[in-house]
């Protein structure tokens, strides 16, 4: 093998790999091929015990010397958009992981970060209350949410009097205001009913975990990370600097909203203690 940065010929490399396997006991000859390819032949007594193996044992797990409690984060679709490819990749390495995992005998926490909070939320809840006023007493018939989406979303980049009514439904919806509250439940549970669907079919197993869990924890990390002596100020910002890293974590932006580091560290903490059950 050549030093790090020196160039080597490919096929010279898999020679080289080929003799690292010589007294393996199952393999039968390693062979170099074409450019650098490695055929590996098994012995044909080694295929048939293992055969044998799994007719009468079944498929065994290997053995695992300490069970870890893991987390798996995936799909993480954003509530009222429709999941893109990207998400239903995610979906299925996730759920692949995790079937892993389980099967070697780890507890495995499937978690699905939903986008359920945020500035898209006060456009929606407004344009519902346009839509649907009586809302909170009478449920919307509401079939298509992508659509209803769009149209919330063609409002808001339109209208300047709709856009200052949905920034205070935001306001609103975070200051924990009872009606709004039911219009923001009401728009996730359409898009949950939409997403389960796709995981029934997939038979996919995950436990919802919204960014409106993480609101309050937020919170209270700020304060603890304070005290603790983790944050610096730069800006009306507040930081948490690693070592060997040149870029800082953003734990408070100057105008006081959180980043997405503040929710990965409130994550970190709560599946420390494991929160939701």
């Amino acid at each position: 093998m050549g030093k790090k940065g020196q160039k080597s010929n490919p096929k010279e490399i898999a020679t080289n790999l080929s003799q690292h396997f010589e007294n393996v006991s199952c393999l039968e000859k390693v062979e170099v091929t074409g450019p650098g390819f490695l055929n590996f032949y098994l012995k044909p007594n080694f295929v048939n015990s293992q055969i044998q193996d799994v007719l009468v044992n079944g498929v065994r797990a290997p053995p695992c010397k300490s069970i870890q409690k893991v987390f798996v984060d995936f799909s993480s679709p954003n509530i009222a958009k429709q999941m893109h490819v990207g998400h239903l990749r995610s979906t299925i390495i996730g759920d692949t992981v995790c079937r892993l995992l389980e099967f070697v005998g780890h507890d495995v926490h499937r978690v699905n970060h939903l986008g359920d909070w945020g500035t898209q939320f006060g456009m929606l809840i407004a344009h519902l209350r346009d839509q649907f006023p009586n809302y909170a007493t009478e449920s919307p018939p509401i079939e298509d949410l992508q659509a209803f989406y769009k149209e919330s979303k063609t409002r808001f980049d339109a209208d300047a009097e709709f856009k200052a009514r949905a920034y205070k439904c935001v306001v609103a919806l975070q200051g924990g205001d009872e009606d709004i509250i039911k219009g923001w439940k009401l728009i996730c549970d359409i898009s949950l009913r939409e997403f389960n669907k796709i995981y029934e079919r997939l038979d996919i197993r995950l436990d919802p975990v919204g960014e409106s869990f993480y609101q309050k924890k937020m919170e209270e990390l700020v304060p603890e990370l304070e005290a603790a002596g983790y944050l610096e100020h730069s800006d009306g910002c507040k930081l948490i600097f690693v070592e060997g890293e040149d870029v800082p974590m953003m734990v408070v932006k100057s105008d006081g909203g959180f980043t997405y580091d503040t929710s990965d560290l409130a994550a970190i903490k709560v599946q420390d203690g494991h929160e939701w059950g």
